[in-house]
């Protein structure tokens, strides 16, 4: 975790768009960023080798809030046996130092690469995560460990992350077990019990899940319904990704669901310019809920982040207005 100035200050130009208020009134609010698929591999690895600092050289929110968070979707390892799928991912475990020199707190694991070189593979993730001291949360050596949430502590607030992913075994999807490596699976069940045990000791329950359709705008309507019973058994913020795109953010109860964050920093194919977000929150202390969302355009140019420019801000904020228009609610609407 990092430490905490006396005051964050957001300036709210064209190029960060405030879109769902809630009654801040803190002069220093506990500030959360997310983004969405994060790959160190391939097509990265060849063009970043050993620079490590140069992903995160132009984008300094990360290091300036105070819990920042991705979905990394590769092993970090350079041994393991690959599994029989289509595409095997795997990292440097030095592609860590880029993480940390980045900013990023807490990554999900719970996703269909974690797992492309096998309970090795998954090992000598968690291992370069701890030797860095970045939390991890979505998969672990058992059940037990693959379910165990992340809790942080700020300001006397604490926040509790916890991921899921895959609805049973099959070559992209390990679940972990009592006795055996793995993912947490996405179980209604599983969510239910974990809510239920934190919800009297923490103040913010954040849930990661990896799901939905590679290369939709617009989640499924199971997905819709899903996210409503997890909101509904006590989650405040869903966080989504898997798609490779942006998709809409919905507005229920007055908790948001962002279905999916998209690409970030993605090596895993040849594609030298994304435009895609980051999600922030801001939480007063004093009152947690509603809180406020803020969606951050960005242009991923050759897999180094920045700040988007006029047009991708537009782009960006235009797109996410229309893939937010299915929900009875969005953030945008209110």
């Amino acid at each position: 975790m990092k430490h905490r100035t006396s005051q964050i200050i957001y300036l709210f130009t064209v190029f960060s768009a405030l879109v769902h208020i809630g009654p801040i009134k803190a002069e220093n609010p506990i500030v959360l960023h997310f983004a969405g698929d994060v790959t160190l591999a391939n097509h990265f690895e060849r063009f970043v080798d050993d620079d490590y600092d140069y992903p995160f050289r132009k984008f300094k929110w990360f290091a300036d809030a105070d819990i920042s968070m991705i979905n990394l979707e590769n092993p970090l390892t350079l041994n393991g046996s690959p599994r029989e799928k289509l595409f095997n991912f795997k990292a440097l475990p030095q592609y860590v130092k880029t993480l940390k020199a980045g900013g990023v707190d807490i990554v999900t694991l719970a996703n269909n690469h974690i797992y492309d070189f096998s309970e090795l593979g998954l090992r000598n993730t968690l291992t370069a995560l701890d030797e860095v001291n970045i939390k991890y949360v979505g998969a672990g050596r058992n059940l037990k460990e693959a379910r165990k949430p992340v809790i942080f502590t700020i300001d006397g607030i604490h926040i509790a992350y916890l991921a899921y992913y895959g609805l049973g075994k099959h070559s992209n999807s390990q679940p972990a077990e009592t006795y055996a490596s793995g993912t947490a699976m996405r179980s209604l069940q599983f969510i239910r019990e974990d809510i239920r045990s934190l919800r009297k000791n923490v103040d913010f329950i954040i849930i990661n899940f990896h799901w939905g359709l590679e290369k939709q705008n617009i989640p499924q309507e199971s997905q819709i319904w899903f996210a409503h019973q997890v909101i509904d058994y006590g989650a405040d913020l869903i966080i989504g990704h898997h798609p490779h795109v942006l998709q809409g953010i919905e507005l229920y109860n007055n908790r948001i669901i962002a279905y999916s964050l998209g690409n970030f920093i993605f090596g895993g194919n040849s594609r030298t310019y994304e435009e895609t977000a980051v999600l922030s929150i801001k939480i007063d202390p004093q009152q947690i809920i509603p809180y406020q969302t803020e969606v951050q355009p960005v242009i991923v140019d050759h897999w180094q982040p920045r700040k988007a420019d006029e047009h991708a801000t537009v782009q960006v904020m235009d797109s996410l207005r229309t893939y937010s228009s299915v929900f009875a609610q969005s953030i945008f609407e209110n």
